[in-house]
């Protein structure tokens, strides 16, 4: 699959009615931000933009990303410590994510930060709502199922049936 077939995969997606939200994320949180890929997609309305999965082989990566980031319906951000004294691409794409909400009608839900443990939140994401995806198991599903409200909501705002 060639990029564009991977702008076209995104496309008929929508046309599918499935909500395309990218998942950012720090390599060190990959185990963590898989948990949630595999969790999104075993609903039938959602396809996340998970690199693994929709970055082949010989693709330019980077490219890949922006064109994710600017394509998806939603941008969840997973914060962690590591994560954000660590220097990396991560740090782009939260910019890139903020570029592409910054077109956005005003109140629409795309960019969704969610702390994996107790971080501090950048100041460039502090006028959005975050939750924690850390500590008991209560709390943890507690946070998915208010995400995946938020989701609904984009969804609903977007004409995609769930």
């Amino acid at each position: 699959m060639t990029q564009s077939n991977t702008a076209g995969k995104q496309k008929n997606n929508s046309v599918a009615g499935k909500l395309i939200p990218f998942l950012s994320y720090s390599k060190r949180n990959r185990e963590k931000v898989l948990e949630f890929a595999v969790k999104l997609k075993a609903s039938n309305w959602i396809d996340p933009w998970f690199d693994e999965e929709d970055i082949l082989p010989g693709q330019v990566w980077e490219s890949s990303v922006i064109h994710g980031v600017r394509n998806s319906h939603a941008v969840i951000i997973f914060l962690s410590t590591e994560a954000l004294v660590s220097e990396g691409f991560f740090h782009k794409e939260i910019r890139l994510a903020l570029d592409t909400a910054a077109e956005k009608p005003e109140g629409t839900i795309f960019i969704i930060p969610i702390r994996l443990d107790d971080c501090q939140v950048p100041d460039m994401l502090n006028k959005y709502q975050y939750v924690d995806y850390f500590g008991s198991i209560e709390q943890k599903e507690k946070v998915y199922s208010n995400l995946i409200l938020s989701l609904k909501l984009r969804a609903a705002h977007l004409g995609i049936k769930v």
